[in-house]
């Protein structure tokens, strides 16, 4: 109840979430992909907010309910927009659909000020807003805004809860995370990792060798630590973070938001209903830690391992593993002991690993062409499998990417990739098409600073070999090879044999083990129950998916395809140039040769989801035959491109660029900087 005295608030929001219950009045709010609206740029430009659907649920804009609490005589909020665009572009017609047309309006930017600058005002406002300094003994303490779920807004969305860490690569919660030489110091890194004379104490050893106490797969639990400071206690688990600054503490916030009944530690149940089943029970609440002079960083924090207590994780980055080969690959510009100068180093790119000494790859079987990409010596395909206009490949730059898993959400969105929950995770089950492996290295001699690890991330996909492991051992040809390269699966024909997940060296393949589609895999059991489980294919999330993407159901292997629904729709619309040739010419159908320069897409014009997602344009896509006219055939001519696991002989179209570093030499570290892969062999 509202305290005597105070005034009304009422909230505008898309949830009812923990800011609604606070006041007297929720006000349902439209999303913005459903409501028209406006906005202006950075430089001031006026822009449209345009509807994508229609309205589902009756909610209101911002636009509309400050039209309704001003008494303002117009409250459509498509009439608002009119009437603000009347004002700056006129009341024209022609003039309203051009400004929707192109997305902004014309010369509505704002002008530039002239003002007098005080450095003294600026200097006493910085000193006066800055925190105070860290001060006292014990850890500091760093809280942000998650990864994937920010300060708690994002807490309800599946696909950023799956979404593994960067670093920890732990999914469905929040951890405390600590250095390994800080773990140390506190007594809890032989729990949390166990040395061999623990295990050996212990007895944790498994069926297969040695387990850690905090155990393996779906029985991984982390043990729990309680952090103090500014006078409040927080139970985390934790987890030991490599390259971490020492005697930090850096804990993730936006979680711990509502727990219900099946929550493990029996927290107050009374802010459940105000989470969804998402966001349930998913980790721990650090804003308690917070105040408002220590609202991101707080020094004098202090922990003390919970005894007997463990809270079960779930970690992606063993799953579909690939350790010991030269995988990650990257040079440095400086000079290099024993691997010479930076020419030296870029020639020696395609060397590393086994690839250095493997002898050559031979084919047992005839060629089908004289080339690599299926085409003869007069440029037309030797096989009649053979695509003589379209051959799709990909190329990623390690330099450009940085491991933010972008790639990894724009693939599921596309691709109507189901989230399968925590405890399908825990068992190496997630569905991601696209992996983003992360790998620690740090120099041997480095006697600068040897806890400093230098992390190297790499997205891993179907590999669309042109000798697919995969295709030879499926005995009802559900995986096939198409006449433009692409590694297919034909999913009414898969009967979930596994052959080929087996088969397949990059580890690339996901299998449906129950109908997540179809069946909530967010209630407890549910998915065990088969048929009698809870549905959730007719609630409103069946909107989200893609209707040119297949809806796979249980029981089916399924991978990357490099978005082959982008790649026949552009083949489509291409096609219909041949109308335009036709009656161009005048003459009959029959007798009009279409040309293969209407036929083919134009260079660079086709791009995958994950690589229209990349904030840092590491992905390259495109059709082989259209050399160095792309950019992606240009970077399969670059000497840093090399392709993944190479002496096995697949012949992948996707490849690698091997990431550059550039150190500078007055930096003490610098010549330790670029040599994660350099003692490969």
């Amino acid at each position: 109840p509202r305290p005597t005295g105070s005034a009304f608030v009422a909230h505008l929001g898309l949830y009812e979430d923990e800011t609604a219950r606070l006041v007297e009045w929720h006000l349902p709010q439209a999303h913005f992909l459903e409501a028209w609206g406006d906005s202006r740029a950075l430089d001031g430009t006026l822009l449209p907010v345009q509807p994508l659907i229609q309205p589902l649920f009756g909610g209101l804009t911002d636009l509309e309910v400050l039209a309704r609490l001003v008494g303002h005589p117009v409250t459509t909020p498509y009439e608002l927009v009119r009437e603000t665009f009347k004002g700056l572009g006129g009341a024209d017609e022609n003039a309203w659909s051009q400004f929707l047309h192109d997305g902004f309006l014309a010369d509505s930017a704002g002008k530039p000020a002239r003002l007098s600058f005080d450095a003294t005002r600026v200097s006493e406002s910085l000193s006066k807003s800055a925190p105070a300094p860290a001060s006292g003994d014990g850890l500091e303490l760093v809280l942000f805004r998650d990864t994937k779920a920010d300060d708690g807004r994002s807490t309800n969305n599946g696909w950023l809860q799956e979404l593994p860490e960067p670093v920890t690569k732990v999914t469905w919660e929040n951890v405390v995370l600590v250095s390994p030489k800080t773990a140390k110091e506190l007594g809890i890194y032989d729990i949390i990792i166990a040395t061999e004379q623990v295990t050996k104490v212990l007895g944790f050893e498994g069926k297969y060798g040695d387990v850690g106490p905090d155990g393996e797969g779906e029985n991984r639990k982390s043990p729990m630590i309680t952090v103090t400071v500014n006078g409040k206690s927080v139970d985390f688990p934790v987890l030991v973070s490599f390259g971490q600054a020492e005697n930090t503490l850096v804990i993730p916030l936006g979680y711990g938001q509502g727990f219900n009944d099946e929550d493990l530690f029996s927290r107050d149940t009374k802010s459940a209903k105000y989470v969804g089943l998402v966001g349930v029970n998913r980790g721990f609440d650090a804003y308690p830690l917070r105040t408002q002079d220590s609202a991101y960083f707080a020094a004098g924090a202090t922990v003390k391992l919970v005894e007997g207590k463990r809270y079960p994780v779930a970690l992606t980055q063993e799953h579909n593993a690939m350790y010991g080969r030269a995988l990650a690959r990257e040079i440095s510009t400086a000079d290099v002991d024993h691997k010479g100068d930076f020419s030296k180093q870029l020639a020696g790119v395609k060397k590393q690993g086994n690839d250095a000494h493997a002898p050559k790859n031979i084919s047992l079987y005839k060629s089908e062409s004289a080339s690599h990409w299926g085409q003869g010596k007069d440029g037309k395909p030797t096989s009649l499998l053979t695509d003589p206009l379209h051959q799709w490949g990909m190329s990623i730059d390690l330099s450009s990417c940085m491991g933010c898993n972008a790639c990894l959400v724009a693939c599921q969105s596309e691709n109507n990739i189901p989230i399968v929950g925590k405890e399908q995770v825990a068992k190496g089950r997630e569905m991601h098409w696209i992996r983003m492996d992360r790998y620690f290295a740090t120099h041997k001699d480095n006697d600068f600073d040897a806890d400093n690890v230098e992390l190297v991330p790499q997205p891993v996909g179907c590999m669309q070999c042109e000798a697919a492991p995969c295709e030879t051992v499926c005995p009802v040809n559900a995986t096939v090879h198409t006449e433009d390269g692409l590694n297919a699966m034909a999913y009414n024909r898969c009967i979930g044999t596994r052959y080929c997940a087996n088969n397949c060296p990059y580890k690339a393949r996901r299998f449906n083990f129950f109908d997540y589609n179809k069946r909530n895999p967010l209630i407890k059991n549910n998915l065990n129950k088969g048929p009698a489980g809870e549905r959730h294919d007719h609630e409103p999330n069946h909107l989200q998916k893609n209707p040119n993407v297949t809806v796979r159901m249980r029981g089916v292997m399924e991978k990357c395809t490099y978005c082959v629904q982008r790649i026949k729709d552009a083949v489509i619309r291409q096609k219909r140039g041949q109308k335009q040739e036709v009656l161009a010419d005048g003459g009959l159908s029959p007798d009009v040769k279409v040309s293969d320069a209407t036929l083919r897409i134009p260079v660079d014009s086709v791009k995958t989801a994950c690589q229209d997602a990349c904030p840092a344009e590491a992905i390259s896509f495109g059709n082989l035959l259209d050399g160095k006219d792309s950019e992606m055939g240009r970077s399969k001519e670059l000497e840093r491109n090399y392709d993944l696991l190479n002496y096995i002989g697949t012949r992948p179209r996707t490849s690698y660029l091997a990431r550059v570093k550039n150190p500078n030499p007055e930096m003490p570290d610098a010549k330790f900087v670029g040599q994660a892969t350099i003692h490969m062999v």
